[in-house]
C-alpha cells in the first residue's frame, strides 16, 4: 500500500461526453476513425472492440481472419477482423487499432451506433464512469490507495471487484441469496440467467406473475420479475424489476436460443478457450447503473460507487468568480 507521503495525487488522463440512446439507458461514446468521427456504444460486457461491417467497408478496411470466435444464440458468429490506421478517443491518439467485425447486424444501418467501445483496452487505467454527467473519464492508476472520490457525496460504497477479461465482476445479494455479477453498460435492463436462478434461488416461472407493464414471453422464456432488494457492500436496490431468461456465453451456430437480447455474454474466446463459460449470474445493466457514479479503481480491485449527481462534472466546472 502506498504511503501518503510516497504516493501521487489523482491524474486525469482523458475524458469523453457520452451520449444516451433514447428510452434505453445505453450510452454511445464519440471515436474518430481514419478522420472520420462515429458513435460507439460503451458496453462493460464486451471484452473486445467491435466495427460494424457496414462502417468497415464505407472506411474501406480490409477483413482479415481473427483468432478470436465471437457468437450469439440467433447464430451470428464472426471470425474476421480490420485494423483502423488512426484512431482518436478523446485526447488519446493512436495508430493500427484492431476491431473485430460486430455480430449486431443492425449496427452501423438501423442501430444509432456504429460499433461497440468495451473496457477491456482500459485494463492499465482507473475508468470513472459518471452517468449524472454523462461522462466517461480515465486516470492514472498510480495514486494513493482510497484518494479517488473527487465529488461531492452524501454516502460512499467501497466494492470489491475482480477484471476478467475486460469485465467487471462482483459479489452482490438478491434477495438474501449471494451471486457473481458484472456491470453490463451494454445491457438497457438487469438480467437474471435463468439457470442460475433455477439452481441458486428455485425460481419457477409459475410462482409469481410479471410486474405492472411488462409480460412474460414464455416461448422465449423471459420473465420479468420484481424482486425485493439487490445489494452489494453498501449500494441497496429496492424492488428492482430483473429479467429472468437464458444467458449465453461463447456458442456458436446451433445454439436455438432466440432473443437479441440474450446478445449479453460476449466475453472472447480463443477457438480452444472456454472461459467465456465463466458467466455471471447476473448483469446489473443501466436500469440500474444510470443512476450511479462509479470509479473503477483497477489497482486496488475496488470500486467506488455514490449516487449520481446530474449536471456537469466538477472536473470540468469553470471556477466560481471571485467576490
Amino acid at each position: 500500500m502506498a504511503h501518503a507521503a510516497d504516493c501521487s495525487p489523482l491524474q486525469i488522463r482523458n475524458t469523453v461526453k457520452m451520449e444516451p440512446i433514447a428510452r434505453t439507458g445505453l450510452m454511445m461514446v464519440p471515436i474518430t476513425l481514419d478522420g472520420q468521427e462515429k458513435k460507439f456504444l460503451f458496453n462493460t460486457s464486451a471484452y473486445l472492440n467491435q466495427i460494424s461491417r457496414a462502417t468497415a467497408q464505407e472506411l474501406q478496411l480490409n477483413e482479415h481472419h481473427s483468432r478470436f470466435h465471437i457468437a450469439d444464440p440467433r447464430q451470428h458468429d464472426t471470425e474476421s477482423f480490420v485494423q483502423v490506421g488512426d484512431v482518436t478517443f478523446g485526447q488519446a491518439k493512436t495508430k493500427d487499432i484492431q476491431f473485430e467485425i460486430a455480430l449486431n447486424p443492425a449496427a452501423g444501418t438501423t442501430a444509432p451506433f456504429a460499433g461497440m467501445l468495451s473496457t477491456g483496452i482500459f485494463t492499465h487505467e482507473d475508468i470513472d464512469m459518471d452517468f449524472g454527467a454523462e461522462r466517461l473519464n480515465f486516470f492514472s492508476t498510480d495514486h494513493c490507495d482510497g484518494k479517488v472520490v473527487y465529488w461531492p457525496h452524501q454516502v460512499l460504497a467501497v466494492v470489491p471487484m475482480v477484471m476478467e477479461q475486460g469485465h467487471i465482476d462482483l459479489a452482490v445479494t438478491l434477495d438474501g441469496q449471494p451471486l457473481r455479477a458484472s456491470l453490463d453498460t451494454g445491457a438497457s435492463r438487469t438480467v437474471l440467467n435463468l439457470q442460475r436462478a433455477q439452481e441458486l434461488m428455485g425460481f419457477s416461472p409459475d410462482a409469481a406473475g410479471p410486474p405492472a407493464n411488462f409480460k412474460d414471453d414464455p416461448g422465449n422464456k423471459v420473465y420479468p420479475r420484481r424482486f425485493a432488494s439487490l445489494s452489494f457492500e453498501g449500494v441497496t436496490v429496492a424492488n428492482p424489476v430483473i429479467t429472468v431468461r437464458p444467458v449465453v456465453y461463447g456458442g456458436g451456430p446451433g445454439v436455438d436460443q432466440p432473443g437479441d437480447d440474450l446478445r449479453l455474454g460476449s466475453r472472447a474466446e480463443h477457438k480452444d478457450d472456454i472461459i467465456t463459460r465463466l458467466a455471471p449470474d447476473l448483469h446489473i445493466g443501466m436500469d440500474v447503473l444510470r443512476h450511479l457514479h462509479i470509479y473503477v479503481a483497477t489497482g486496488e480491485n475496488k470500486l467506488y460507487i455514490t449516487e449520481a449527481t446530474p449536471g456537469e462534472s466538477v472536473l470540468f466546472k469553470p471556477p466560481s468568480p471571485t467576490q
